[in-house]
């Protein structure tokens, strides 16, 4: 007569979530190389630039930075889209900022004129084929800090920067998803 063991919560048919990704192991140069990597190029940028202020805008950029090196071969990550998802939410930006910022005007005026950036940003992304989410950030952050020359440059510069980094290392990086 066979004893009756306890069965285990895996074979009972529990699945717990794994904490790492299986391929960690086996890919881990690659992980911290590429991790690295957007940590050094957003401390050089953010010491460059001094743009703490403006949380919105360096969170874009920061996506941007993530996008590139944690899925490099992803349509998101391509120059075309990266820069000209941003320049595209620095345009529109441009014209929704002008009306937001008008001196006396309500915050729920800026508030619409910010989401009406994001959307209208998202059309021309998705109608030009420069779609990058990670330029919804810019839109609302140029809408809601205001639209300056300094926050333009710091933002095409960043991801110009970021986009030849990635041109340049594109042999060496590989999706980490």
């Amino acid at each position: 007569m066979r004893s009756i063991r306890p069965r285990s919560p895996i074979s009972a048919g529990i699945h717990f979530p794994r904490l790492l990704d299986p391929e960690f192991r086996a890919r881990a140069p690659s992980y911290l190389f590429q991790c690295g990597l957007a940590t050094a190029f957003l401390i050089a940028i953010l010491l460059l630039e001094n743009a703490v202020l403006r949380a919105a805008i360096v969170v874009a950029v920061a996506s941007s930075a993530a996008t590139i090196f944690v899925v490099p071969d992803s349509v998101a990550a391509t120059p075309r889209r990266v820069v000209g998802g941003h320049v595209v939410a620095v345009v529109v930006a441009g014209a929704f900022s002008t009306v937001a910022g008008v001196p006396g005007e309500s915050t729920y005026l800026l508030d619409v004129m910010a989401a009406l950036s994001v959307g209208l940003s998202i059309l021309i992304m998705v109608s030009t084929d420069t779609e990058h989410p990670p330029a919804a950030g810019t839109a609302l952050g140029l809408v809601i800090y205001g639209w300056s020359p300094s926050a333009v440059f710091f933002i095409l510069s960043s991801v110009i920067f970021l986009s030849l980094v990635r041109i340049v290392l594109r042999p060496r990086l590989i999706n980490l998803l």
